[in-house]
């Protein structure tokens, strides 16, 4: 992906990334979808309803029980969309020409420098511990006194900047990457 951009073009670029997703988060919800969505949008991934309806666990929906954030999975799918294998018969594993500088290949190293950076920006993979970073405490979505609490305490704000900043992270790794 990484072209010849000037600097105020790649910060047009992550801005209006990180503004997209989050305003669709806010609007209508999925944070992992809608980081895919905003990321699909501005690097013209491969679109369709498919990869979208995939991604309809939602990190809220499952943080009740500690699990993974969706804006990250989100994320990682664009990534995976940019950088993966076209057909089963590619390898995995790298080909003199597609290793990066660990040995593995250089869509795995991808994916891992957008883990590091996220993981340095929310201290954590999981929705429940970001959330209580971001609000001082985690909600059970399962427990509907928790689930209002969570609207009125600044709960949809809170996860709806977490997406931008997700897809921003993701929308700053895709500039990186070497063109394919």
């Amino acid at each position: 992906m990484a072209e010849q951009i000037s600097q105020e073009e790649r910060q047009e670029i992550l801005d209006r990334v990180e503004r997209r997703a989050a305003a669709y988060d806010y609007e209508f919800s999925g944070c992992g979808q809608m980081v895919l969505l905003a990321l699909q949008q501005e690097f013209k991934l491969a679109t369709g309803m498919t990869i979208f309806k995939a991604l309809t666990f939602g990190g809220r929906a499952t943080s009740g029980i500690g699990q993974v954030c969706g804006a990250l999975v989100g994320g990682v799918l664009a990534l995976g969309l940019a950088s993966g294998r076209d057909k089963l018969e590619d390898t995995i594993w790298p080909e003199p020409g597609n290793k990066g500088e660990t040995g593995f290949p250089r869509s795995v190293e991808i994916v891992r420098q957008f883990y590091r950076k996220y993981h340095d920006e929310f201290g954590s993979f999981q929705c429940a511990e970001i959330q209580a970073k971001l609000l001082g405490k985690s909600y059970d979505p399962e427990n509907k006194e928790e689930a209002l609490r969570f609207e009125h305490e600044g709960g949809r704000e809170a996860c709806s900047k977490c997406a931008g900043k997700s897809a921003r992270l993701a929308a700053e790794t895709l500039l990186e990457m070497p063109r394919r």
